[in-house]
């Protein structure tokens, strides 16, 4: 197959925000490679050589961030797995930021700030209770609060799931929900319009969620909390984190909950790991600033 079909073709396993980031990282490897060699490449025959000089380039020459050099070599590295060929350069070191999470108290009054807020029609309003409830207190991405159908959320009298089919890498797994979450999700369904969508979470007009309109209302919520700290969806997946890891969670569980590939991941949550981000981070910061006035 030539690149552009086995591109399409590695592309077509993927979804949403990770097949576009993939998309945009390979067509920039492409162009990177006809310019540097002067012909098109070929995914089977590409090896760690040609992946260690697009690093340095990305790294030295692009100055990307170590996390946008990791993401387009992961889109590499995938295209010449599927390809059949195998690629084993290794990602740039990055300092790991710290998880920003909120307090009880923080967390509290954002929920009372959307609470008290009116949104017109009662459903709205219960509609962004549940919302914040679902990323609050069951750990989801927006990404895949967007993706709810209503199939997807069971709810019992002691009991209640969601089932997360469009999760990170397409894998599906299903998330407990506290009490407080099946109180508002029921809320919720029980006021919802019969909208004829089978989407959770819609808008006046009946379409789904977007994203964007998510992180708009917890930004906005946070504002009129009178929290300082940038608030956004994935604060709250944060904050779930840590909460259930106090509150004596075990950390294979939270990999579970959170659908991360590595327990490595799931292990920033950790007291002690947290405590080592923020120094290294510090650090990291207070070296930027001795080595600026060189």
């Amino acid at each position: 197959m030539t690149w552009k079909e086995t591109v399409e073709s590695y592309l077509s396993t993927h979804r949403g925000a990770t097949a576009n980031m993939y998309r945009i990282g390979l067509k920039d490897f492409a162009e990177w490679y006809r310019h540097t060699y002067g012909e098109e490449p070929e995914p089977e025959l590409l090896t760690d050589e040609e992946a260690r000089e697009w690093r340095g380039y990305l790294s030295g020459v692009r100055k990307y961030a170590a996390a946008t050099v990791n993401l387009r070599l992961a889109a590499l590295k995938g295209l010449v797995r599927h390809a059949g060929g195998r690629i084993e350069t290794k990602g740039v070191r990055q300092v790991q930021q710290p998880v920003e999470v909120l307090t009880g108290r923080e967390l509290g009054r954002l929920v009372r700030a959307v609470e008290n807020r009116s949104w017109g029609l009662e459903w709205l309003h219960l509609r962004n209770v549940a919302l914040v409830a679902v990323m609050a207190r069951a750990g989801l991405r927006v990404g895949e609060v967007v993706g709810l159908d209503l199939e997807d959320v069971e709810l019992n009298v002691r009991s209640g799931w969601i089932t997360i089919r469009q999760g990170k890498g397409l894998k599906e797994r299903k998330a407990p929900l506290s009490l407080q979450a099946r109180k508002a999700l029921s809320a919720y369904l029980e006021a919802r319009p019969d909208a004829d969508t089978s989407a959770l979470f819609i808008t006046n007009r009946w379409n789904r969620m977007s994203s964007r309109a998510i992180q708009l209302m917890v930004k906005s919520a946070a504002q009129r909390a009178g929290i300082e700290q940038d608030v956004t969806p994935h604060t709250l997946r944060h904050t779930f984190a840590t909460r259930f890891l106090e509150q004596g969670g075990d950390l294979a569980t939270l990999r579970d909950i959170l659908g991360h590939a590595n327990i490595s991941t799931t292990s920033r949550y950790l007291p002690m790991e947290r405590e080592a981000q923020r120094l290294l981070h510090s650090n990291a910061t207070r070296m930027q600033e001795m080595v600026e006035g060189l």
